[in-house]
């Protein structure tokens, strides 16, 4: 807020989920709401500003392209394929049958995924038949809670009897569980979301020792690598990271600015890894930790000229958002 009063604009906080929210943003030129990955967060927040940006046809940030498929694994996937933005292998199956089928020929290990999920929540090493087959099975059958994916590593020690008992009584718990969410959506809405009916597997890629992200908002890309955690394939959420811009893939900087000009994005953050020598996406998301952006030294411009200038995400963002507003109104 204090970034938009200090450019002479008169700001309102606003409850959007109010019975008369709409007939309160009618007086604004803009809406701005960050809103993140909770159980039913992004849901209410999507349908709300989705209405007001195509029926109110008032500008909003995030709009409908950069965030319709925030923290949406799958979705994400078809995009990057529809859009030529190279991604790693990915293999999505809505039928168990063709999965285990799948399962029984793949070279492994693979990485398993769930749809949600941020700082490499929900994501799996698969290193063989068996323990797949158990994912695949567990997802179809009874689905799976995003915070209780862990419990899956469990099961493989007991014998099959148990093993299935261990199946039951999770469903057992997690259909509790949501039916707690219905009953105390406060309580429980940061608690997982519930999925179910499909299988995603991606591919390994070795050598791996860091991410590198790439953040663009607008005309400015920022940069930095996230070196994997200790014992883990995994670099998300890690807090050892590499801020020196000249450690940084200029490839991986020119896919990013393609990627969202493709999308159409106001803000994406982009997770790179190497693949035999060339960047591909892993995943995308348009909002991240703001502190590691302004951490970065500078940013790149379209042209790759790096510019010796960190500033906060959110100064970007308020400074692309106003002068769209003031297009938009001409």
């Amino acid at each position: 807020m204090t970034l938009l009063r200090n450019r002479n604009i008169e700001v309102q906080l606003i409850d959007l989920t109010s019975q008369n929210a709409f007939e309160q943003v009618k007086d604004y030129d803009g809406v701005m709401w960050r809103y993140i990955h909770t159980a039913t967060g992004k849901v209410k927040a999507y349908k709300i500003m989705q209405t007001i940006e195509k029926y109110l046809k008032i500008p909003v940030f995030p709009n409908c392209r950069t965030a319709w498929h925030y923290d949406d694994k799958l979705i994400q996937y078809y995009i990057f394929k529809a859009l030529n933005i190279p991604p790693p292998e990915n293999w999505i199956f809505y039928n168990i049958s063709q999965a285990l089928e799948w399962l029984k020929k793949t070279e492994y290990p693979v990485v398993f995924k769930l749809s949600s999920g941020a700082s490499a929540e929900n994501v799996i090493l698969v290193e063989s038949y068996r323990d797949a087959k158990d994912l695949a099975e567990e997802m179809f059958l009874y689905g799976v809670f995003s915070h209780t994916l862990g419990l899956h590593k469990k099961k493989h020690s007991t014998v099959p009897s148990l093993r299935k008992m261990l199946f039951a009584t999770q469903y057992c718990l997690r259909y509790l569980h949501h039916s707690m969410m219905n009953l105390h959506p406060r309580m429980f809405s940061n608690s997982g979301i519930f999925e179910k009916g499909f299988a995603y597997f991606q591919e390994y890629i070795p050598f791996n020792e860091y991410d590198t992200r790439i953040t663009v908002i607008g005309n400015r890309a920022f940069g930095y690598r996230r070196y994997n955690r200790s014992n883990d394939f995994r670099a998300s959420g890690s807090p050892n990271r590499d801020f020196n811009e000249k450690d940084i893939n200029l490839e991986c900087v020119k896919i990013a600015f393609e990627a969202s000009k493709k999308l159409k994005a106001q803000s994406m953050a982009y997770d790179f890894l190497n693949k035999n020598g060339r960047p591909v996406i892993t995943e995308m998301s348009y909002t991240f930790v703001d502190i590691l952006v302004k951490k970065c030294p500078g940013y790149w411009i379209p042209d790759l000229e790096f510019v010796p200038k960190s500033m906060w995400p959110e100064e970007a963002q308020i400074e692309d958002f106003v002068n769209y507003i003031e297009t938009y109104r001409k």
